[in-house]
């Protein structure tokens, strides 16, 4: 029995604050609703990971914050072997005026409030840290 390959990535929870109250960033891609993240490049720190990412898919740049927590799950690659992948998530901040710019493969994005990116997000593991980071200051 082969064991699973280990694969880590990050990803980031970014909150936007305005009259209407918080706003949390949700990105479109194949029918699914998702947090911005990917694939930690070789060298790289989770925190790192997280902001190149959120920069490459939304074209924001913006400091990773609070760590909100990992989650972790095994799924089948293409060539029959197990994965287990470890996402790290953080928490990120923007003003009112952040201008999203999609990354191509996206197709749509959302500023929603918590509790409705939560019920909109296609993954539940997702949604929780979504919870985190809607409950800080």
């Amino acid at each position: 029995m082969n064991m699973p390959h280990q694969e880590l990535a990050a990803g980031m929870v970014v909150v936007r604050r305005g009259p209407s109250g918080k706003r949390v960033l949700l990105l479109h891609r194949r029918d699914q609703w998702r947090l911005p993240k990917g694939k930690l490049e070789p060298g790289e720190s989770a925190a790192e990971a997280a902001e190149r990412e959120l920069a490459e898919e939304a074209g924001l740049h913006v400091a990773a914050g609070e760590y909100l927590g990992a989650h972790s799950y095994q799924y089948q690659a293409p060539d029959g072997g197990w994965v287990n992948k470890i996402v790290f998530f953080f928490a990120a901040r923007v003003g009112e005026k952040a201008e999203v710019r999609l990354e191509a493969g996206f197709d749509d994005f959302a500023w929603l409030p918590p509790a409705e990116a939560m019920q909109r997000l296609s993954w539940p593991n997702e949604a929780l840290m979504v919870a985190r980071a809607s409950s800080l200051g």
